[in-house]
């Protein structure tokens, strides 16, 4: 049985879009590829009879395409080469055995899929079509351009094999449903959608791992597909979980005339080992559980970049002591946060220059002025003396800071310190 390939160019699609249409092409051919950023190739052998014949075929897939809102333009022919080649350059759409070699001589050499140097070179002798380049002697071409221009000529022309590499799903952990009757109404995709998490999830915790990102992908009857995506800011594989994330999301699907195909992918996954539960009362298992939910309702919400972990570091300095990271960033651990440190509740950013009016013996202030407004201090406690790390950044602006926590006769209570420079700042406002 003669080989036969199926070429789509598509040059407005993204490279996502790309990768879609090629799984959907899944559904006419069981070998199909994206040839770079812009196409699709089908190995359509054996395939053909389905249909009616290429011609039915080819219309086939171009008027669902169409309906997709994507322009493309193809051809069929005896290898892939000649196909890409006559869907980006040539007038023919099916090309049969010994008429390819015609159709091919008044192509441009871009046909034949060259690097940008050599299609510049050949241009600039004059050899503007793959008709002008055949007629030059082989081992001429081979002295000036090498074995490329030769190795491409050979595989357009049958005279050597050019291999295809089938697309294969990059998420492994998938799984899919083709309905007898199309659906509709939300409640029967959450139905749906609650069988596909339950066969993956035990995939997942067979396995140690826990999903990240998720794709719902629900073919419509007319070829056309309607998506929807959840984000965790942790791996899970809790389905009641997962179900709420999808709640807010199924909502914008638009059934059109019913989906009759439904494909739930898993794109990103992270190990997720067995957690020991607690045998108290107070479950801290649970508790984070239910803050991790939270913080993927926000992240589902506002957008998990808009969604932050505060993480303790390993620093004395408060301006280092913590940093935010995203949510959708894989959590770290953080440093353990002593007991003995007491830190205010707001920091002031930058720290706000003071003035003291009286210290007693000693250095400590017993007045300070925020702006125009005078405060006594009654209660006072340190100081505590910070200095700049020496494997951070040892030109610290203040130098050697001594803090002290203070009470003024309001009761309210700040955090400030003195630099090295005898200055004095507030840097934050206790509750």
């Amino acid at each position: 049985m003669a080989r036969r390939f199926l070429s789509l160019f598509c040059p407005d699609v993204t490279d996502d879009r790309l990768t879609q249409l090629v799984e959907w092409c899944d559904r006419y051919s069981p070998l199909a590829a994206a040839d770079g950023s812009d196409g699709i190739i089908l190995d359509i052998t054996g395939c053909i009879h389905l249909f009616g014949g290429e011609d039915k075929l080819f219309l086939d897939l171009q008027r669902r395409f169409h309906r997709m809102g994507i322009q493309s333009q193809g051809a069929i022919a005896d290898t892939w080469g000649i196909a890409w080649a006559l869907a980006r350059y040539g007038e023919q759409s099916i090309v049969h055995g010994g008429n390819a070699a015609s159709a091919l001589a008044l192509l441009p050499v871009e046909a034949l899929r060259l690097p940008y140097e050599i299609v510049l070179e050949l241009r600039r002798l004059g050899l503007s079509t793959i008709s002008a380049v055949r007629k030059i002697p082989r081992s001429s071409l081979a002295a000036r351009f090498g074995s490329t221009l030769l190795w491409r000529l050979d595989r357009i022309f049958q005279q050597a094999e050019e291999p295809l590499t089938p697309w294969r799903p990059a998420a492994p952990y998938r799984a899919s449903r083709i309905l007898a009757e199309p659906i509709s109404t939300v409640s029967a995709v959450e139905y749906v959608l609650h069988d596909l998490l339950q066969e993956i999830c035990k995939r997942l915790e067979r396995n140690r791992l826990g999903s990240r990102h998720m794709d719902l992908a629900c073919y419509r009857l007319d070829g056309t597909v309607d998506r929807c995506e959840i984000r965790t800011s942790k791996p899970t594989r809790s389905i009641p979980h997962l179900m709420r994330l999808f709640e807010g999301v199924l909502e914008t699907l638009k059934s059109g005339f019913g989906f009759e195909t439904f494909v739930l992918s898993v794109l990103d996954v992270e190990a997720l080992h067995p957690t020991q539960l607690s045998l108290s009362q107070a479950n801290p298992v649970e508790d984070e559980s239910s803050f991790n939910a939270l913080v993927d309702r926000f992240g589902m919400k506002l957008g998990f970049d808009q969604v932050n972990r505060i993480r303790v570091r390993e620093s004395y300095l408060p301006e280092q002591a913590v940093e935010f990271r995203s949510a959708a960033v894989s959590p770290i651990a953080g440093a353990e946060w002593p007991a003995y440190r007491i830190r205010p509740v707001r920091l002031i950013h930058p720290p706000m220059s003071i003035k003291i009016s009286i210290l007693i013996p000693g250095g400590s202030p017993v007045r300070f002025f925020i702006g125009e407004r005078q405060r006594r201090i009654v209660r006072l406690e340190g100081p505590e003396r910070l200095t700049a790390e020496w494997w951070r950044d040892s030109n610290s602006r203040w130098g050697t800071r001594d803090y002290y926590r203070i009470e003024d006769d309001q009761g309210l209570r700040f955090w400030i310190f003195r630099d090295s420079s005898e200055h004095w700042f507030l840097h934050g406002h206790f509750a």
